[in-house]
């Protein structure tokens, strides 16, 4: 176990070193170079959801075209979809065993 002297010291530091780093970095400055004809220059773009490979803005979904990529994607959406039904059938199902039983009682 840390000692919790330790652990305060840690994150007190932290803090302060985050405070620190903070400083430098105001501003809308990001360190990368704006021009194209730069070599470490990095034109806009986003990442696959599924193999996080750079793709096009413009993309919609934000997948790659590869067909592995595009049944991950179909199938996390599908999840999705089914745990956003089960998140108000669960508590209807409960209330209405709750309502039931409190009408059998009466």
């Amino acid at each position: 176990m840390v000692n919790k002297q330790k652990l305060a010291d840690r994150i007190r530091d932290n803090a302060q070193h985050a405070d620190n780093t903070d400083k430098k970095r105001k501003g809308s400055k990001t360190g990368l170079p704006k021009s194209s004809s730069s070599n470490s220059y990095v034109a806009p773009h986003r990442h696959c959801l599924v193999c996080q490979i750079p793709i096009a803005l413009k993309r919609d979904p934000s997948i790659c075209g590869e067909g592995s990529c595009i049944e991950e994607y179909e199938n996390r959406q599908r999840q999705r979809k089914r745990w956003n039904i089960l998140l108000y059938v669960a508590p209807a199902i409960m209330v209405g065993a709750l309502v039931l039983q409190l009408m059998g009682s009466a």
